[in-house]
């Protein structure tokens, strides 16, 4: 049969209980500590990464914001140069159109003086000329007779 000790049984809980108060002591609170520790860092570099990320996130929209800004000016700065050098170009020709014109009206106004020059001339000398074709022409008449 069994021999059961009372005494031997209370030794041994009491050896059980004293072991558990140790081992809590020693070994379960300092592990419960260190992970309760590792939790707590963790849980602080994930909010230190949210906020690095929002802060990234806010560098990057006034990044943006500057990009665009730069290039909404840059097209403003080349409109502003397309627009300015269309004026010129259009100042320059009309002022080789004027300069054409003014050259044309002085052309034409030289040609019609030797129009009339000429025209003079042709007057003046009708008489002599008609002199000479008549000659020629009863020179050639006497010729072919």
């Amino acid at each position: 049969m069994l021999n059961i000790s009372l005494i031997v049984m209370l030794i041994e809980a009491a050896i059980f209980f004293v072991t558990l108060i140790l081992l809590n002591q020693w070994l379960f609170k300092p592990l419960l500590s260190f992970m309760e520790q590792r939790d707590a860092k963790l849980e602080n570099e994930l909010k230190a990464v949210s906020s690095n990320k929002d802060e990234a996130q806010k560098y990057e929209e006034e990044i943006a914001s500057i990009l665009e800004k730069a290039r909404n000016e840059a097209a403003k700065i080349k409109k502003e140069a397309a627009d300015e050098a269309k004026a010129q170009a259009n100042k320059m020709v009309e002022s080789e159109v004027a300069k054409i014109e003014t050259q044309k009206v002085a052309f034409n106004k030289e040609l019609e003086a030797k129009k009339a020059d000429l025209l003079s001339s042709l007057e003046a000398n009708s008489t002599e000329l008609k002199d000479m074709l008549s000659t020629k022409l009863k020179g050639i008449a006497w010729k072919s007779y």
